[in-house]
């Protein structure tokens, strides 16, 4: 895609997908970077962008353009990240698929995003919608339910009788699917190893028997934090600690 459009649907994005308050004060920053970016100023790009999500703006635009920008620089861990991050926020987007798939195949490990578990799998929509567009459902099926309630009590045609029951249980499906998107969210993190190497102990310690390696761009599933460790775990039988500062969530 030409950059200067890729730049103008990235700005859109972020308007439409940024509370208003913060889109006015930081358009004339992202407006910069994405000129930046155009530029082949990459590293300053990177910086540019950087600052805006240190500063607030949690928009998966941003952390996709973040995440091209790190490419151009052979940067293939924090690109990973970057991606991962726009993935919660814009999981439909295909582009965004198709460049992540990229950036893997890359890496010296090449480990595909953790598989879907059997949960995520049952509510298969939560993994296409993000938080908010699940909340989002929820609210609407919640108002298009007590408004056929409200008709029912008044008409008691079957039609309403039969759209009332349907809508109930969509409307347990829907709340249901919020609360499986936590879960998935808050318990099932992912890591990426930010590192050009690292060994994975068997302990809490550098002295620790080394059970395998990992390299940059790696994804890793974190099963537990302790004492500035992450337990990381690849499958049922790779699983190890690593220093914390080495992976990005």
């Amino acid at each position: 895609m030409n950059k200067s459009i890729a730049s103008f649907f990235f700005l859109i994005g972020l308007i439409c997908h940024t509370p208003a308050s913060l889109a006015e004060v930081f358009a004339t920053e992202v407006a910069t970077a994405n000129d930046l970016y155009a530029k082949s100023e990459f590293q300053q790009a990177a910086d540019s962008y950087e600052s805006l999500i240190q500063r607030g703006i949690n928009n998966g635009y941003l952390y996709y353009n973040l995440g091209n920008t790190y490419i151009r620089l052979g940067k293939i861990g924090p690109a990973i990240l970057n991606y991962m991050n726009a993935q919660k926020l814009i999981p439909r987007n295909e582009n965004l698929q198709a460049n992540l798939n990229f950036a893997i195949q890359q890496t010296q490990d090449k480990i595909s995003p953790p598989a879907h578990s059997a949960l995520s799998t049952f509510f298969f929509w939560v993994n296409d919608l993000n938080m908010n567009e699940n909340i989002n459902l929820a609210i609407t099926v919640n108002l298009i339910f007590w408004v056929i309630l409200t008709a029912w009590f008044y008409f008691r045609s079957e039609f309403l009788r039969l759209a009332r029951n349907s809508f109930l249980a969509l409307l347990l499906l829907a709340f249901v699917g919020v609360g499986v998107k936590l879960h998935l969210e808050s318990n099932l993190k992912t890591g990426v190893v930010l590192a050009k190497k690292v060994d994975v102990k068997s302990g809490l310690d550098l002295s620790n028997v080394t059970l395998f390696e990992l390299h940059e761009g790696a994804l890793v599933t974190i099963t537990d934090e302790r004492r500035g460790w992450f337990e990381v775990r690849l499958n049922t039988k790779q699983k190890g600690w690593v220093p914390k500062d080495i992976i990005g969530t």
